[in-house]
């Protein structure tokens, strides 16, 4: 669901910024009528790419606790049981 949120999100300003160019370029109508358009659309983005940061840096966290588990996992499979000699 969030990755649905976040892909709305992001085209979302990008539509924003389109009907932005649109406006100001295009059309010729006056900065302050259509700024709007540009703050919401940067806005956006920037919401976007922080979203994006927080989900690299969680991953991130959740690999760096993975190795632990898993070596102690091996180690404990490896060592914990004694070999028995003939």
């Amino acid at each position: 669901m969030k990755k649905y949120f976040d892909t709305f999100l992001l085209f979302g300003s990008l539509g924003l910024l389109v009907i932005w160019i649109d406006q100001f370029i295009y059309k010729g109508v006056d900065m302050k009528d259509c700024y709007f358009f540009l703050m919401f659309a940067i806005a956006g983005f920037m919401t976007y790419l922080f979203r994006r940061g927080q989900k690299k840096i969680e991953a991130d966290k959740k690999e760096e606790e993975t190795p632990k588990k898993s070596m102690e996992a091996r180690l404990k499979a490896n060592y914990g049981k004694k070999k028995k000699k003939n």
